[in-house]
C-alpha cells in the first residue's frame, strides 16, 4: 500500500493514533488513492507506489511520495471519522461514551471539524499539483489531465488566478478544465470567428503579436468569468474555493454564516458573472472589427417605411 501502517498515518495527519487498528482504515486509503488518480493520473500514483516499496528512497523519490501520501491520508482519516461516529454490532448501531470522561461533540463542532479536514485535504492536493507542475515527471506531463490544458487559453492555475481569484487552488482548476473547454469552444470560438485558430496557434507557439495580446487578455477575462458561473451551478460546493463561496454568501449577509447558499443566491451570483463575461465577449467582437467601417454601428430599431403594408413599432 501507498501508506503502510498507523505510525506512518499518524506522522502524516497528526490526528490518527498509532495504536489504532490500521485495517479499519485501509479500504478508505485505497478509495482515496483511486480518487486522487482521477485528478493527477494513474501514472503518478503508480510511481508513488513503487517509491513506497523502496526501503531506501532517494530524496527526490521521497519528496514525490510524501506529496502524494498527504492528501490521501487526510481524506482517508476524514472519511473514517465521519463513518465512525456510531459503532456497529450484531443488534444495531450504538454510541459508546465514557460518561465520566467524555462528551459527544455538538453538531456545529462536527461541522467545523469536517470543514477543517476538507480545507486541509484541498491544500494538500493543491500542494501536490503545484509540485507536479514545477517538476519534469513524464507521468504527469504526458497524462490526460495535463494534456487537456494545452489547448486552452487559460492553461494553468496561476493564469486563471490572474483573471479571477481562486485561492491558488490547483484542485479547482483541474476540476474545472472541462468547463473551461466548454466555454472556449461554445462562446469564445464564435466570438473570435476566423481569428480563433490563428490566436490559439500563436498562443501555443508563443508567437503572439501585439494585437493578439489584446485579444488574448479579453478572451481570458471572458473565460474565467463564464467558467466560475458554470462551476457555481454544476460543481460540488466542496471543490469550489472558499473565497468564491464567501462571495456568494456575502450577497445575502445572513446572520447564520454556516448556512449553505440557496438556489436563488447561486443563480443570482452565476447570472452576474455571466453578464460580466458577456461584456468581455462584446469587447472581443469590437476589438476584431474596430478597423471595419460601420461594423460597430448597431441599428437598435428598424427604419419604418409608411409605404409598406406592415410597419414595426
Amino acid at each position: 500500500m501507498i501508506i503502510k501502517d498507523s505510525e506512518q498515518l499518524r506522522k502524516l495527519t497528526g490526528s490518527w493514533y498509532a495504536t489504532n487498528d490500521f485495517e479499519r482504515i485501509a479500504m478508505e486509503i485505497e478509495l482515496e488513492k483511486e480518487q486522487l488518480a482521477e485528478l493527477v493520473g494513474d501514472g503518478i500514483i503508480q510511481l508513488a507506489e513503487v517509491y513506497a516499496l523502496n526501503e531506501s528512497p532517494t530524496p527526490s523519490e521521497l519528496e514525490l511520495l510524501k506529496h502524494v501520501q498527504l492528501p490521501i491520508a487526510v481524506m482517508a482519516t476524514f472519511r473514517h471519522y465521519q463513518s465512525n461516529i456510531v459503532s456497529h454490532d450484531d443488534s444495531t448501531r450504538k454510541v459508546k461514551v465514557d460518561s465520566d470522561n467524555e462528551k459527544l461533540p455538538w453538531e456545529w463542532m462536527l461541522d467545523r471539524d469536517d470543514a477543517a479536514h476538507l480545507l486541509k485535504a484541498q491544500r494538500a492536493t493543491d500542494r501536490l499539483i503545484n509540485f507536479l507542475d514545477k517538476s519534469n515527471f513524464p507521468q504527469w506531463n504526458d497524462s490526460v489531465q495535463k494534456k487537456a490544458t494545452k489547448s486552452l487559453f487559460i492553461n494553468n492555475t496561476d493564469v486563471f488566478g490572474n483573471y479571477y481569484p481562486i485561492d491558488h487552488s490547483a484542485t479547482f482548476f483541474y476540476t474545472a478544465v472541462p468547463l473551461i473547454k466548454e466555454v472556449q469552444v461554445t462562446k469564445i470560438k464564435a466570438a473570435l470567428g476566423s481569428d480563433y485558430e490563428p490566436l490559439l496557434t500563436a498562443f501555443q507557439n508563443n508567437t503572439i503579436n501585439d494585437q493578439q495580446k489584446v485579444l488574448l487578455d479579453l478572451v481570458r477575462s471572458a473565460i474565467a468569468l463564464a467558467t466560475i458561473a458554470l462551476a457555481v451551478r454544476r460543481l460540488n460546493a466542496k471543490v469550489i474555493p472558499s473565497g468564491i463561496v464567501k462571495a456568494i454568501k456575502s450577497e445575502s449577509q445572513t446572520a447564520n454564516a454556516y448556512r449553505p447558499a440557496d438556489i436563488a443566491e447561486l443563480k443570482y451570483f452565476s447570472n452576474r458573472l455571466e453578464e460580466d463575461s458577456f461584456v468581455f465577449i462584446d469587447r472581443i467582437k469590437r476589438e476584431r472589427n474596430k478597423d471595419v467601417p460601420g461594423a460597430l454601428e448597431y441599428q437598435l430599431l428598424p427604419k419604418n417605411d409608411p409605404k409598406e403594408k406592415f410597419a414595426s413599432t
